[in-house]
């Protein structure tokens, strides 16, 4: 297999003859896709071809006195070593089935440069340009690199990976590596690579069978939806990110999690989660966790992706949302400070059950969904890329001084990232890697929340960190707070258990799949006491049973952010009089119309 040749020079470098390097590893080979692997090609091809938007940037230094042929030497035994950067991805016959294929041997094209001045800065810029073009999986070795040299020797390498390649746990481990391979160390072979962990993944009995179950108890409870409310116009481009660096938040954060024996890996996500309720008026937060799954020795020592979504769902509620009890439909009547005890402990648990068969997952989204009456959607995220989850460098401020730390706010910036026409999420928050400062970002999805609001929910972030170490912060005043403005929702929403829904919009797509027929949608009490979507209409032929008017109904509501599908339907022989008359007319039949698909079937719902 053959690598690409670099992109073209960045601005004050020249470019100079570029040079082929060979490598043979110690194997090939062709498995399936491990479970870490298939979520970021999932992700890819949500996204147009050639976009490269999972592409990494990365440099790193030449030091010493290593020579150009040190160098190439250590850019073959690197990809000698590590079986994902010569893997193919290939779609394998007709099907959706895609195969990662190790490459034994090939080569690759290295890119050589001398800089006029600073070659760490040239390398940078380099590599940008290496990563603006995306990868042709099936026919490209998954990373381009190109040496920066200074008077003739080797400075920095600049290299663009695939994410398919490499995650950030991986990067770590190469950055590490690097030299050694520069000075002429001979290391010891890999002893776990993607090709190994496919092998595993699909052993009998295969892992992830405690991540199923807590899967399935966090899709039951979770909202179907944080964005169950009308989309709006969005803007141009579509996804917006901003970024903060604010000393002063960490510092708070670290102040907390000593207090209540907590992380402030949990700190953060729980902040995040009560941002996002409070915006999109829930009192449960569900939040996909970013797990790397390098806690096993194994894996720890593996290059190659092996991060997971994970599923947490934090209740923020006064209310048993769990029994159809939803509070006050806001955010309950507890602190912040109360909410971090129970919020770590499902953040935990988030990160213990992160490695799953995502096949067996989606089926039991989709189980969910046809139990709800409604698609789950889980677009919001959070990702702490820290290294250990902690700041290492730490202004020595007194949290307690409530002046230094309000000195400490004035030095906190937040800026622009960017805008982006694709992402496949609503809402990403996620942690920058400083050491010395809480790094931290928010992408928003402008069809759902203004751009702006990314921006306010970095303030608010800093602003509900630092007053809750100095006071109480009830979580009903958490927009307040935080400066931010709660979406409203039209008349004739309501909430039922924790979702929220459009009445008039669901009796509307009610009435479509009768034909435009008499049909209406009411709140009712269900048999356990809690609130209930009752949909009333008359049957006819191919709609003549519950089960028929509920698969109708989800193929009908599919993508839609404002109807829930009634949990339970009545048929009738004719209308009645008026719209109120529904209740007391004959029933032919009634029922749930939730029959148990061989999907729930096999995963014993």
């Amino acid at each position: 297999m053959t690598g690409s040749p670099p992109a073209a020079q960045a601005p004050g470098l020249t470019a100079l003859p570029p040079r082929t390097v060979e490598f043979r590893g110690a194997r090939g080979g062709q498995a399936a896709l491990t479970w870490g692997q298939q979520g970021i090609w999932r992700s890819t091809q949500w996204l147009d071809d050639g976009d490269p938007y999972f592409n990494l940037a990365w440099t790193l230094p030449v030091t010493g006195a290593a020579d150009l042929d040190a160098v190439l030497r250590a850019v073959g035994r690197l990809v000698e070593r590590h079986e994902t950067l010569r893997t193919a991805y290939v779609r394998e016959g007709a099907g959706e089935g895609t195969v990662q294929r190790v490459w034994r041997e090939g080569r690759i094209t290295v890119g050589v440069y001398e800089a006029a001045a600073k070659p760490m800065t040239a390398a940078k810029a380099l590599a940008a340009e290496l990563a603006a073009t995306g990868f042709d999986y099936a026919a490209e070795l998954p990373v381009r690199c190109a040496v920066v040299c200074l008077r003739g020797r080797p400075r920095a390498l600049a290299l663009a990976l695939s994410h398919l390649a490499l995650d950030g746990w991986s990067l770590n481990m190469v950055a590490a590596e690097w030299p050694r391979l520069v000075a002429g160390e001979d290391l010891p072979v890999p002893e776990w690579q993607p090709l190994d962990q496919a092998a595993f993944e699909r052993s009998d009995p295969p892992p992830g069978a405690q991540a199923l179950r807590h899967w399935r108890n966090g899709l039951a409870s979770a909202p179907r939806s944080m964005f169950d409310f009308p989309e709006r116009e969005p803007e141009e481009p579509r996804f917006v990110r901003y970024g903060m660096d604010s000393p002063a938040a960490a510092v708070a954060a670290e102040a907390l999690a000593a207090r209540h024996g907590v992380t402030t890996s949990s700190v953060l996500t729980v902040a995040s989660a009560a941002l996002l309720a409070a915006v999109t008026g829930h009192s449960t937060a569900a939040l996909q966790l970013i797990v790397s799954n390098r806690h096993h020795l194994r894996t720890g020592a593996m290059a190659g992706p092996a991060a997971q979504d994970g599923l947490c769902v934090i209740d923020l509620g006064s209310g048993d949302l769990r029994n159809g009890d939803p509070g006050r439909g806001d955010l309950g009547a507890g602190t912040f400070a109360e909410a971090l005890g129970p919020g770590h402990r499902r953040t935990l648990a988030t990160y213990r059950n992160g490695h799953y068969d995502p096949s067996l997952v989606l089926a039991a989204r989709d189980a969910e969904a046809w139990h709800r009456g409604a698609d789950i959607d889980l677009d919001a995220f959070f990702n702490d890329v820290r290294q250990g989850g902690r700041w290492s460098g730490l202004p020595d401020v007194d949290p307690g001084d409530a002046g230094a730390l309000a000195a400490l706010r004035g030095r906190t910036r937040t800026f622009f990232v960017g805008a982006y026409s694709k992402v496949k999420a609503k809402i990403f928050f996620a942690t920058g890697p400083a050491p010395s400062t809480c790094e931290f970002f928010v992408l928003v999805d402008t069809a759902f929340l203004p751009g702006r609001v990314a921006e306010r929910m970095l303030g608010g972030l800093e602003e509900l960190l630092v007053r809750a170490v100095s006071a109480d912060v009830p979580l009903d005043r958490i927009a307040e707070v935080a400066g931010l403005d709660p979406v409203r929702r039209p008349a004739g929403w309501t909430r039922i258990g924790p979702d929220w829904v459009s009445l008039p919009e669901t009796e509307a797509l009610l009435r479509r799949v009768c034909g435009t027929g008499p049909a209406a949608v009411v709140v009712e009490p269900g048999d356990d006491g809690a609130a209930r979507l009752t949909g009333y209409l008359v049957a006819r032929p191919g709609l003549d049973t519950p089960d028929a008017v509920h698969a109708a109904v989800m193929r009908a509501a599919a993508g839609r952010t404002g109807v829930l599908a009634p949990r339970h339907y009545v048929l009738c022989p004719a209308p009645p009089a008026g719209p109120s008359g529904w209740p007391d007319r004959p029933r032919l039949t009634e029922g749930g119309g939730r029959v148990p698909s061989s999907a729930i079937t096999a995963l014993g719902r």
